[in-house]
């Protein structure tokens, strides 16, 4: 990502490389909800969508983030995110799955160093504000 992208075009930019990711299946208003502040994420800490990715994002937003880790669980279940992890191959899982184990620890440590927590409900005022600068202000250092 450019030195001065906003949120806005890093949540579009994110949206074009993985359209091919997103499901078509229809979710309730609140699972909507979750799935998008869940990209907005991705683009926040910095994660792509391989299983690795998936696992990083779900531990800066359990550490890291407002939502805290029940309504973690709870959101992703109303959502069905967790069958996401069908699409991948076996390999990828195989691949991605001990660098993602090795990685928990270093995640929880740069999210608990963090100035505060990333406000999950209320991102929509940060939109027009390079990704850069909502870092420092978080004290966001991405893997």
């Amino acid at each position: 990502m450019t030195e001065t992208m906003t949120l806005q075009q890093g949540i579009d930019r994110f949206y074009a490389k993985n359209e091919t990711y997103f499901s078509v299946r229809p979710h309730s208003a609140t699972a909507q909800k979750f799935l998008l502040r869940h990209d907005v994420a991705h683009v926040i800490f910095g994660c792509d969508t391989s299983i690795y990715g998936e696992g990083v994002v779900k531990v800066w937003t359990t550490f890291g983030s407002t939502l805290g880790f029940w309504k973690v669980i709870s959101e992703y279940n109303e959502a069905n995110a967790f069958q996401l992890f069908r699409m991948y191959s076996f390999n990828h899982i195989v691949k991605n799955i001990s660098r993602f184990l090795l990685t928990i620890p270093k995640v929880i440590m740069r999210a608990k160093r963090m100035k505060k927590r990333w406000t999950w409900s209320n991102y929509e005022p940060y939109l027009n504000t390079p990704i850069q600068d909502i870092r420092k202000e978080f004290g966001i250092t991405v893997l």
